[in-house]
């Protein structure tokens, strides 16, 4: 090393200490460990002073801490926590609500606790509505032969929320209405090209061309009267 590195030497750089999760609770934890708390109290009254980290992180911090300072483990002492709303709340989860939204199939069962209060929440969120409004007119016209009508609907929404929505339809506008149009449809392809990708992701880094033949074989054969299993399995079995 140079020597005006080797001099620098003497006086080490003093880095600022690095800001953790734990460094507001220290103090709490401290003194509950002095008076002899018991863990899952200290746990416990951390995440009611605002904690939101990993319990597994807070359950290893004030294991260390008392094993630092006080010569004591809580091993073994791990207790598991759920977050919980008291019995008087009513929880409705976002993906609840959307599949309530888009669900069309009368004999699909919706979710009761989203239908008992879908009009509080209609009338305390207006979004919930103009999504409930979009998606019910493009149902409609999606379903529906009149491919007229999604220009109508692209016009009236092109500066709304669904603005990005409403121009990935216009570049490809024509297959659209072709959907709209026509009673034809590529899901059987795509339901087969899905199958398809899925049996190579399952047999990805351990399969040559002769074993995919016969899963994929096995996959879509299967059914047919003359399939024959034994003669699929043989070694010499060939494309």
């Amino acid at each position: 090393m140079p020597e005006d590195e080797i001099i620098k030497l003497d006086a080490p750089v003093k880095y600022k200490k690095r800001k953790t999760v734990m460094d507001d609770y220290l103090n709490i934890i401290y003194k509950m460990l002095r008076d002899k708390i018991k863990a899952e109290t200290i746990m416990a009254y951390v995440v009611k002073k605002g904690y939101s980290g990993n319990l597994r992180t807070l359950d290893t911090y004030i294991d260390r801490l008392a094993k630092s300072n006080f010569n004591k483990r809580f091993v073994g002492e791990w207790v598991f926590y759920a977050y919980s709303y008291p019995d008087d709340i009513t929880v409705v989860k976002r993906n609840e609500l959307l599949k309530y939204l888009t669900t069309k199939n009368p004999k699909t069962k919706l979710n009761g606790t989203v239908a008992r209060n879908f009009e509080i929440i209609k009338e305390k969120y207006h979004t919930i509505s103009f999504l409930k409004d979009i998606y019910d007119e493009f149902y409609e016209i999606l379903m529906g032969d009149a491919s007229d009508k999604l220009d109508c609907f692209l016009r009236k929404y092109k500066e709304s929320e669904i603005k990005v929505f409403t121009d990935g339809i216009l570049n490809d506008i024509a297959a659209v209405k072709n959907a709209i149009s026509h009673t034809e449809s590529n899901g059987f392809v795509e339901g087969n090209n899905n199958k398809f990708k899925l049996i190579k992701r399952i047999l990805y880094g351990r399969a040559n061309l002769s074993t995919l033949f016969k899963k994929s074989y096995l996959a879509f054969k299967v059914n047919l009267r003359d399939f024959d299993l034994p003669r699929l399995l043989r070694k010499d079995a060939s494309l």
